[in-house]
């Protein structure tokens, strides 16, 4: 009753502040005083007042009516509209909160960036918040260790709400209480802002090529839907580089837009060195969607000498494409660019353009499923030969299951492709067509037991196909240098990658697999096959494991529980001769996540398209190890087994709270080309919570710490 009492009273405030600001404005107290000769009001105890999206909280407020001025005694809290919250002893205040003096000021800025002052005046209808001694951080702190990671001294401090910028004057940078770094002026975007034009942290690095680097990012709004990185990198050798990065949202899409330009790249390179990735992806009219990518270099060195990347091709492509149910159709022009020292561009097409469209009908004559489809490719070089390709399909498949339980299929497949080859006179200028039918069936029979400790299912599998063989010899092969034989493409009805070459002949595909599904949680699995054929074929190379009557035996074991997964592949003649092996692993267990790969390939040299490939033998790892909640390790070792060589390692190291994110990475890249030589890069990556924008990954707070535990 007695507060109901104060918050009739409080009405007349209400009615004054309201006639003088032409706005609502709400009081709640557990007391409220109006004297009528001064026209003075005092409110006290637990005090609120509420005024266009402000929100000041206080001990006791005085409102005097004749100067509109409030001053309100601590601890007080005022909270603006945007977010923003004061922590003070003491305020006075115009009445609409907007404008006035604070004194013993704490700034909290997005519930994030602390910035504690002496003295804070408002200004500007709210837009200015002047800080003067002030000292402000992201990080918390405790009794036992006061001391902030970082935090920034400066004499004064301008908040400005509507460019959404904060601007330091006369400032040093802290880190554990050491002055490390002074600046004349800075300016950061104001963390309450979601975008705020501004600097942003510096990036520092090391590396054999270019010496000590340094970049410093400012970033650019351009608008509502737009916005730019540009990041001077200097390095010690000389280079000056400007790295560039434009976004942009549409109402059906984004692009994004990264490059580098080289002024000088220290390395007595020729000025204007440069690469530019840009991508970008829309929603079209009648569910297509479109996306592009332009990815080149201007020499094939750059990316590697300053990091960017380490691919050795760039790929360039537009698609417009649809996917549905029933259909699917795609649109792809594409173009390469090689940065191996052994490749010339002007032999690696370019696909101007290529067309393909697949529609499946379920409700046939003859019941089970009809597909039909179409393709057009077109492939020009600047040097060499052209071919422009037209394909068209049919192919059906029917499955039934039987009472026993047996499941059987039958399949045929019909394909007509014509080329028109030019600018190679290993192959006739005139229109060529090939008609290549396919048909077979395939039978199944799982079988499945029950015991007390886990259930066990063994499927058998056969399937017999026949392809008639046709003459080859005037058709150019682009697309299907590469046959792969493993458990994925055991059941394919043509191993041969693309539809320039299909694999021929009567054949018999015949796998059976193992599975085991323990209660536990864990299952085991084991896959073995083989491909048998009524003649020897001659179109596989010895290699592959295709060659001849019979191929090579396709095994793949696996192993999984709920942090392990264990994946081991082979390909290997009846005499135990490997053509390939690779074994992976993965844990993921607690702190700890590790990867391994494990990869052999024998020498091969039947295969007349690509010549000689000499044997591989690579051992790959990979690791993170969250050490403590605000420690984390990382490394990466890639391992030549056959000659016994490193290839790369690197090794990380990141510490993260609630204030501070840093990675530390050393990495040695061992192999070398006609321009990157062998090189050991360092670098520092520092990201500051309010400074330069927030730090993304989710690192639990460090309140109480002892150094840097």
């Amino acid at each position: 009753m007695f507060r109901l009492i104060c918050l009739l009273s409080a009405f007349l405030l209400a009615s004054t502040m309201s006639q003088a600001q032409d706005a609502p404005v709400a009081l709640f107290a557990d007391s409220v005083i109006y004297e009528g000769q001064t026209q003075l009001v005092r409110a006290r105890g637990n005090v609120e007042v509420y005024f266009e999206g402000a929100t000041l909280s206080a001990a006791e407020i005085t409102y005097n009516a004749q100067t509109e001025r409030l001053r309100a005694t601590g601890p007080l809290r005022l909270e603006t509209e945007d977010g923003t919250v004061f922590l003070a002893d003491l305020a006075e205040l115009s009445a609409d909160l907007q404008e006035g003096l604070i004194q013993g000021a704490r700034l909290l800025v997005a519930q994030q960036f602390q910035l504690a002052a002496v003295e804070a005046q408002r200004t500007g209808e709210g837009r200015f918040t002047t800080l003067y001694k002030t000292v402000g951080s992201a990080c918390n702190v405790c009794e036992e260790n006061p001391t902030p990671i970082w935090q920034i001294r400066a004499e004064r401090v301008i908040q400005d709400t509507q460019e959404g910028q904060i601007y330091f004057e006369d400032a040093w940078l802290d880190v554990i209480g050491v002055p490390v770094f002074y600046l004349p002026s800075l300016r950061i975007a104001d963390p309450s802002k979601g975008r705020a034009s501004g600097l942003l942290v510096p990036e520092l690095s090391n590396s054999d090529i270019y010496g000590y680097g340094a970049k410093i990012p400012y970033y650019l709004v351009i608008g509502d839907h737009a916005d730019a990185t540009f990041t001077p990198f200097l390095t010690s050798k000389g280079g000056v580089i400007l790295e560039t990065e434009y976004r942009q949202q549409f109402s059906n899409g984004r692009i994004d837009l990264n490059g580098a330009f080289a002024f000088d790249d220290g390395l007595g390179g020729e000025p204007g060195r440069s690469y530019i990735d840009a991508t970008g992806n829309f929603a079209l009219p009648r569910e297509f969607e479109g996306r592009f990518r332009l990815n080149v270099a201007g020499d094939d060195a750059f990316l590697r000498q300053f990091g960017y990347s380490t691919a050795d091709r760039l790929q360039s492509f537009a698609i417009i494409d649809r996917y549905r149910q029933k259909d699917a159709f795609e649109l792809r022009f594409a173009g390469f660019d090689s940065l191996r020292d052994d490749e010339d561009d002007t032999l690696i097409p370019f696909v101007l353009p290529e067309i393909s469209y697949r529609r499946i009908l379920k409700d046939t004559p003859l019941g089970g499923r009809l597909g039909l489809e179409g393709n057009v490719l077109n492939l020009a070089r600047e040097d060499g030969r052209n071919v422009l390709r037209f394909g068209a399909g049919v192919d059906w498949r029917r499955d039934w299951t039987l009472a026993s339980g047996l499941q059987v299929a039958t399949f045929t497949d019909l394909a007509l492709d014509i080329y028109q080859t030019g600018n190679d006179p290993a192959f006739d200028e005139d229109a060529v067509s090939r008609l290549t039918p396919t048909a077979g069936f395939e039978l199944r029979y799982p079988l499945a037991r029950q015991t007390e400790n886990a259930t066990h299912v063994i499927e058998p599998i056969a399937q017999v196909l026949y392809t008639s063989d046709t003459e080859d010899t005037d058709i150019p092969n682009e697309d299907s240098l590469l046959p792969e034989l493993d458990e994925t493409s055991l059941f394919s009805l043509n191993r041969f990658p693309g539809q320039d070459v299909y694999e021929a002949g009567l054949r018999a595909n015949l796998g059976i697999s193992y599975t085991r599904f323990d209660p536990d949680g864990w299952n085991l699995g084991v896959t073995l096959g083989q491909v048998l054929r009524a003649e020897e074929n001659t179109q596989f190379s010895d290699g592959t494991g295709l060659a001849g009557r019979s191929s090579d035996y396709v095994a793949a074991i696996s192993f999984e529980t709920r942090n392990i997964s264990v994946v081991n592949r082979h390909l290997f003649d009846t005499e135990l001769d490997f053509k390939r092996s690779d074994l992976s692993v993965d844990l993921a267990y607690d702190r700890l996540t590790l990867g391994t790969d494990l990869i052999f390939l024998a020498e091969d040299n039947s295969n007349t398209d690509l010549g000689f490939v000499p044997a591989s033998n690579e051992f790959a790892f990979e690791a993170t190890y969250q050490a403590t909640d605000n420690w984390r390790l990382g490394a990466e070792w890639r391992y030549d087994l056959s000659e016994g060589e490193n290839i790369f390692a690197e090794g990380q190291l990141s510490y993260g709270n609630e204030c501070i994110r840093l990675d530390l990475s050393v990495s040695r890249r061992f192999t070398t080309s006609d321009d990157v030589p062998p090189s050991t890069d360092i670098g520092l990556d520092v990201r500051l919570a309010g400074i330069g924008g927030n730090i993304r990954d989710r690192w639990p707070a460090d309140r109480c710490m002892r150094g840097l535990r």
